[in-house]
């Protein structure tokens, strides 16, 4: 029982590590971003929190319904994303866009040269997650509880079962203890 609760016990830290490690390099291998969807203008498509994909698009491309990510005339350092509802051609590429729990359009038109891509997919509440682990892992007191005590756990286990099968007396000890549970039976 308690070799079953030990890989129970990797297992579940192996596929933690793995799933942080995938929604931290899904970007690179896709070569799009992450973003944090910070405000409800697109529920329920993407709800704020959320953590959305954002994939490179060609901007002839891009359709009506699609929802794109681009930066707003007003601060180039913020990302929008919203969805297309018109495309047009007054000499350049420009899209007409607007919020789903929004009312009316955007009261501009996005250039093609502002649309950072596409949102592929997103993921509810993992945004605020992704955020809040972030900002705490920055302190000593997340370094110590993300990085030391794990990498301490797992150490300790190593030399722990290392030196069990090296040792002659817990080996003896472990046969004797097998061969009546076999004689119990």
């Amino acid at each position: 029982m308690k070799r079953l609760g030990k890989w129970l016990s990797y297992i579940i830290l192996v596929l933690a590590v793995l799933f942080f490690a995938l929604i931290l390099l899904m970007p690179t291998v896709f070569t799009g971003s992450l973003a944090i969807v910070r405000s409800s203008s697109m529920e329920p498509a993407m709800p704020a929190g959320a953590i959305a994909l954002m994939a490179p698009v060609d901007p002839e491309k891009i359709k009506v319904g699609d929802i794109i990510a681009f930066d707003p005339p007003w601060d180039p350092d913020v990302t929008v994303s919203h969805r297309v509802i018109g495309v047009h051609r007054d000499g350049q590429l420009l899209f007409d866009t607007k919020g789903d729990a929004t009312e009316e359009s955007d009261p501009y038109y996005v250039s093609a040269q502002h649309v950072h891509g596409k949102v592929v997919f997103n993921v509810p509440y993992l945004g605020f997650a992704t955020n809040y682990m972030t900002d705490y892992v920055r302190t000593w007191w997340g370094l110590a509880v993300f990085v030391a005590m794990p990498s301490m756990l797992l150490i300790g286990s190593v030399v722990r079962d290392t030196s069990r099968s090296t040792n002659r007396r817990y080996k003896r000890t472990q046969l004797l203890l097998k061969r009546r549970e076999q004689r119990r039976k």
